[in-house]
């Protein structure tokens, strides 16, 4: 939307789209990935509590 506002040539507006899905994705990507090193964690810390008992 901001590549037609800013009156853009094609080449332009499909190199805006794809680095702005790039930067999404790659967001995404850490964002997951950090929740699923945190659960991860959170598993390693209950198992060895539940070793201990």
């Amino acid at each position: 939307m901001f590549a037609i506002a800013l009156g853009m040539s094609p080449i332009e507006k499909i190199t805006v789209a794809i680095s702005a899905s790039i930067f999404i994705i790659a967001f995404t990507w850490v964002s997951i990935k950090g929740d699923l090193r945190k659960l991860a964690n959170e598993l390693i810390e209950n198992d060895e509590n539940n070793l201990d008992n």
